[in-house]
């Protein structure tokens, strides 16, 4: 047997080369750090909007483009930037009301079809938004503001990296369910 399965149970078969404690560490690693950076955008963007309204209100001086950098940086890197971590913990929001009444074989087998698929859908948003992001980065895009120009190119970066983040998350718990790797649901093994 090779050496590196001969610390692993033979309930828990893992493909040739693939060192499960390793790739759970790299995906809980990139989806803790994709997380703390929609945190961080998060409270930049409370506090650049407070910071907006006492401005506006106290000195009659709006901050310039205060609604375009919330709604092109902070808005998408909270909502996106999260979702490896959130999928990393399986709390999508789901409605299993039928699926949980199902015997045991069928709801892993109706998990393992829900995997594959959501893989398969979020790589072709991957694809489609790296394809947008590449062209909105060789044009410059940029949105008027009062005052002037604001490069809203880099965002689109965002959400094919919040999406791979997301795939490699789900090829993870895929292969975990398909090999019976247990790992918790904070991330942690």
């Amino acid at each position: 047997m090779p050496s590196q399965f001969r610390s692993r149970p033979l309930s828990h078969p893992i493909p040739l080369g693939l060192d499960m404690t390793l790739f759970h560490r790299l995906v809980s690693r990139l989806a803790d750090a994709l997380f703390a950076v929609s945190l961080l955008a998060g409270v930049l963007m409370m506090l650049h909007v407070t910071t907006d309204v006492i401005s506006r209100t106290l000195f009659n001086a709006p901050l310039a483009g205060t609604g375009e950098i919330t709604a092109t940086y902070y808005m998408i890197a909270v909502a996106f930037l999260p979702l490896a971590w959130i999928t990393l913990r399986d709390q999508h929001v789901t409605a299993d009301i039928f699926v949980s009444a199902l015997p045991r074989a069928l709801r892993a087998v109706i998990a393992v079809l829900v995997d594959l698929l959501v893989i398969v859908y979020v790589s072709a948003f991957v694809w489609q938004t790296w394809i947008s992001a590449l062209s909105r980065t060789e044009r410059g895009e940029v949105w008027e503001i009062l005052g002037g120009y604001l490069p809203v190119w880099p965002t689109r970066w965002l959400l094919p990296v919040a999406g791979a983040a997301m795939v490699l998350t789900m090829v993870f718990r895929l292969i975990a369910r398909l090999t019976r790797y247990e790992y918790d649901s904070e991330g942690q093994n």
